[in-house]
This record gives structure tokens, C-alpha cells and sequence, in this order.
């Protein structure tokens, strides 16, 4: 289906809100803060400190039904967090790097990468400040973190060729989707936003729908956009 099979897929599916309880809402809502930069490098180390993975150490669903196809090279991971799509993407053969604003969210990649026999390059540093270079990368993955400022910058960042992989809440989530993850408009994709804001990149892969999240925190049914673009050659 979609890039699986060579064309754009677009799947709008109706799900049923599922409510759940209010620990589950205050890390939502924190996960929501995170994505408008409203959060701090010590609010997510408090996070990444407690026992057990944020997120879990699996890679996202979508990352490993895609992976196979993402060719090898240079991968720039957005928002690393713990390090489950990083280490995944090392595992693939990249050569990755990840970037975090949290030096504990880093420090534990490390160790999920070590434990797996790879190795990542994990940078503590703030994405709004941070340079992705020019016609750097063959890979960027940018999961559950959402900053429109940063959109144009991954389009340049790209080697010609390179592919750009997101996976985000969209406008759906608040009515649709469980009790975690944002609520406010401005910290949720709104349908087909995200094809204006990469320009010149190639959609290959659209999904505009609700699934079902098994990953730690994210447990539940979850309104989804999931993207895979590709910039075109030279």
C-alpha cells in the first residue's frame, strides 16, 4: 500500500476516543510543551530519568514497515530522545547522528546503542539553534516532534536523493485518539499541511489516519500523519 507499492497512499479511517487516566494526561500534555519549545533540557532530563524508556526501545511501527527502503549513508535523528529510532537506523547500517536537548535523553541513547553492539553520535543541543548543514544528509527522521520553523532547514539539509520520514499527531488526535500526546491546534498537523511547508521534496508515502500505539507512553489509539518525501536528484 503507498510507497510499498510505488505510489502516494492517503488513509483517512475514523477511530473512537478512548479515555484514559490523568498520569497519562499530564505526560500527554508534557509531551505537547516539548513540541511547542516551551520545555527545558531539566524538564525532560526529570522525564528520561525515571525507570524504564519513555518511549520503550522498540523503533516506531512505521520506521520499521519502512526501514528496508531507506537506502544507507548519513542519518540525521530529530529529537532522539532515548535513542529507539536511532539505534534502529545504526542497526539499518547509517551512520547516525542524534540530536536531543536533553543530556540525559542523550546519555541513555548511548547506552541503548552500546547494548545493541552500534554505535550513534548523540549531540545535546537545542534544534532551533542547531545547524543541519546543506545537502548533508541522506536520512532525516524527525518523530513526534514538531516545529515549523524547522521544516524548510531539513528540505536544505537533504543530499539530493535523501528521504525525510515524519510521524506526528495531527488536528485529529484531540477528538480521535487516546489520552496522550498534544491538544493544542498549534502543536498538531493540520490534513495536507506538511505538503506546502516541504517544497520541492517528492511525497512518496501519505498517511492521514487513526492506529493503534504500543510505544511506552503512547498506548492507545493515536490520530496519525506519517510521511516519507524524497528530495529529487541532482
Amino acid at each position: 500500500m503507498g510507497w510499498f507499492k510505488g505510489s502516494v497512499a492517503v488513509f483517512i479511517v475514523v477511530g473512537i476516543l478512548i479515555a484514559g487516566g490523568a498520569e497519562a494526561q499530564r505526560r500527554g500534555m508534557g509531551r505537547e510543551m516539548r513540541q511547542m519549545g516551551a520545555d527545558t533540557a531539566a524538564g525532560w532530563d526529570s522525564r528520561f530519568e525515571r525507570d524504564g524508556h519513555l518511549y520503550g526501545e522498540a523503533p516506531a511501527r512505521f520506521l520499521r514497515e519502512i526501514g528496508g527502503r531507506l537506502g544507507e549513508g548519513e542519518a540525521l535523528v530529530l529529537a532522539m530522545g532515548e535513542g529507539r529510532n536511532a539505534v534502529y537506523i545504526a542497526e539499518l547500517g547509517f551512520d547516525v547522528t542524534g540530536v536531543d536537548i536533553s543530556p540525559v535523553g542523550v546519555a541513555e541513547a548511548d547506552k541503548l546503542a552500546a547494548s545493541r553492539g552500534v554505535g550513534i553520535d548523540g549531540v545535546v543541543a537545542n534544534l532551533s539553534e542547531w545547524d543541519l548543514g546543506q545537502d548533508r544528509w541522506d536520512l532525516i527522521t524527525d518523530f513526534y516532534y514538531l516545529d515549523r520553523a524547522l521544516l524548510p532547514r531539513i528540505v536544505a539539509a537533504l543530499k539530493p536523493g535523501g528521504y525525510f520520514v515524519l510521524e506526528h499527531f495531527s488536528t485529529d488526535h484531540p477528538e480521535k485518539g487516546g489520552p496522550f500526546g498534544p491538544r493544542s491546534p498549534e502543536a498538531l498537523l493540520a490534513p495536507n499541511e506538511l505538503f506546502e511547508a516541504i517544497g520541492p521534496l517528492r511525497v512518496v508515502h501519505y498517511e492521514d489516519r487513526v492506529v493503534e500505539l504500543d510505544d511506552g507512553m503512547h498506548r492507545g489509539p493515536a490520530a496519525l500523519v506519517r510521511l516519507v518525501a524524497q528530495k529529487p536528484a541532482d
